[in-house]
């Protein structure tokens, strides 16, 4: 019966998406180009969906609006990075609802994933993490990411990305966990992607303590440590984090070849003075060019790029 309910719940969910859908593929326009020619690596950073299974809730139709706007643009995305919390409550529903809503109007050549919170207590009436793990781990591996651990490397165009997770439940008064292992696996993966002498770029849900304007952080010290024990390679190290839901000129800081974006929720945000974030489709294009990474903050709803929010890594 249980089995018999999740296809009928497929079924309606699809049927629901592909029709909500109709008026933007017959209406899609090419809207945003990047800022100028000879890109190497098209991305763009999305962070807290926070996706449930509710077609019928406004969640979905932001993230709809959200996706096809995405979609928009004129050069190919070479991946969407999200910045976790992709999910509301880490349901095997709430998976299959983004996966088809970025399926049907983004088709993403690649996703780069990391575990948020919310993705990692699996329904917060039911703090079970290996089943939160689990599908999280089939998330991925419905992008052709196979990973044992939440934790993981990727490549794509020859950059390395580099996704630290929690390895326990995420939820009240349980902390996030971040084993030796991982934290030692962290130090060699950056020391490997050091190798191709590109810019490398990571992945972590929380903010780290320090920076962004936030303070009293979950996430070891021990991670700011390890990043700043390679200031000395020749290219940018990119970090890259969600959680906090605002968009604050404090999103981004360089600290020599060491840079920290926080992201804005791309559902929605808890400051709302910027009049084209206040509905959601926040997020960033990143432009890799042959010696120049360019963030941009754009509302992909909207079409509307935002103004002063445009951090350029020279290198």
């Amino acid at each position: 019966m249980k089995q018999f309910t999740g296809i009928i719940t497929s079924v309606i969910l699809t049927i629901g998406t592909v029709l909500s859908l109709i008026p933007d593929i017959i209406g899609a326009v090419k809207t945003y180009s990047p800022e100028k020619d000879g890109i190497k690596l098209n991305c763009v950073i999305v962070s807290d969906t926070h996706a449930d299974a509710d077609i019928f809730r406004d969640r979905t139709n932001i993230l709809r609006k959200a996706f096809a706007g995405i979609s928009e643009s004129t050069a190919e995305i070479d991946a969407l990075l999200n910045i976790g919390d992709i999910t509301n409550s880490g349901s095997s529903s709430e998976y299959s609802n983004i996966k088809r809503l970025a399926d049907v109007y983004l088709k993403p050549s690649a996703v780069i994933a990391c575990l948020g919170n919310h993705d990692s207590w699996n329904r917060s009436e039911n703090l079970d993490y290996p089943e939160a793990k689990r599908l999280f781990l089939d998330y991925l591996g419905h992008y052709g990411i196979h990973s044992e651990e939440v934790y993981y490397s990727a490549v794509i165009k020859g950059y390395h990305f580099i996704c630290l997770g929690t390895e326990g439940a995420d939820h009240d008064e349980i902390l996030p966990v971040y084993s030796d292992k991982q934290l030692e696996w962290f130090d060699g993966e950056l020391t490997k992607a050091e190798k191709s002498n590109l810019p490398v770029f990571v992945l972590c849900h929380r903010p780290l303590n320090g920076h962004n304007g936030w303070s009293g952080s979950e996430v070891p010290e021990r991670v700011d440590e390890i990043l700043k024990a390679h200031s000395s390679y020749g290219k940018p190290i990119l970090f890259f984090t969600g959680h906090w839901h605002r968009f604050t000129p404090d999103c981004f800081e360089q600290d020599g070849n060491i840079c920290y974006l926080n992201l804005p929720s791309t559902e929605y945000n808890d400051e709302t003075e910027y009049e084209c974030n206040d509905k959601g489709g926040m997020g960033f294009t990143m432009e890799l060019y042959e010696n120049e990474i360019v963030f941009r903050a754009r509302n992909f709803i909207t079409d509307k790029w935002v103004d002063g929010y445009v951090f350029s890594v020279v290198f």
